[in-house]
């Protein structure tokens, strides 16, 4: 097993298994919420971990080490497990908040995968070998990645119910902004001199006409 497939291995089983289980107790006698929210809660948990897999099995063609699996593994981990526990457990309506968080997953997951699509298929023409991506969603922010999951998140919370959910997707956010967003900032002005300092001159990071 190449070097990479262990971890990315052991996350996969593990986010299947948290989905998994996480199904069981939404179409359980323990849970308590409306089913029309317990079934939206598990096609959502269900479409990201499909997502994540792509991602990790298709996109991702980097290195991805034992560090990264034991930070990433755990994370998804506890997202998952926290919106289904809430999305079985909330026992208001299903309303307009709910749709909405469901539009947001929608926005999130879409540019998310699109930008990470947009930028491997211009990194697979050799004639880019060595170039910065700047196009496609990658021009209207340098991280779309990182925005499109604090959407879906922030939209899984609304469909989930409750506070805790929300301030899950409000740390998700955080570290992106002070963690990763910073690393990857250094790493690419590194990489890339002059071309990403213009690049991330005339670019916003996270937020559109914010920062």
């Amino acid at each position: 097993m190449a070097a990479s497939s262990a971890p990315k291995a052991v996350v996969a089983a593990a986010h299947a298994a948290a989905v998994a289980g996480g199904i069981a107790f939404l179409a359980s006698d323990l849970a308590t919420a409306e089913p029309l929210r317990r079934w939206l809660v598990g096609a959502l948990a269900v479409i990201y971990l499909q997502r994540f897999l792509v991602t990790q099995y298709v996109m991702l063609e980097r290195p991805f080490p034992w560090a990264e699996a034991l930070a990433v593994g755990p994370w998804v981990v506890i997202l998952q497990l926290a919106m289904m526990w809430f999305g079985g457990t909330t026992e208001a309506p299903v309303d307009w908040v709910v749709w909405a968080g469901v539009g947001l997953y929608a926005l999130g997951s879409w540019m998310n995968t699109w930008s990470e699509w947009q930028r491997r298929r211009f990194k697979r023409d050799p004639a880019h070998r060595g170039v910065l991506y700047t196009g496609g969603l990658f021009a209207v922010v340098i991280h779309p990645n990182y925005l499109g999951d604090t959407l879906l998140f922030t939209g899984f919370a609304m469909v989930a119910g409750g506070w805790w959910p929300l301030l899950l997707a409000a740390l998700m956010a955080a570290s992106f902004v002070w963690g990763h967003i910073p690393r990857l900032d250094a790493h690419l002005e590194d990489h890339y001199g002059d071309a990403f300092r213009d690049y991330a001159a005339r670019t916003k990071r996270f937020l559109p006409g914010v920062w």
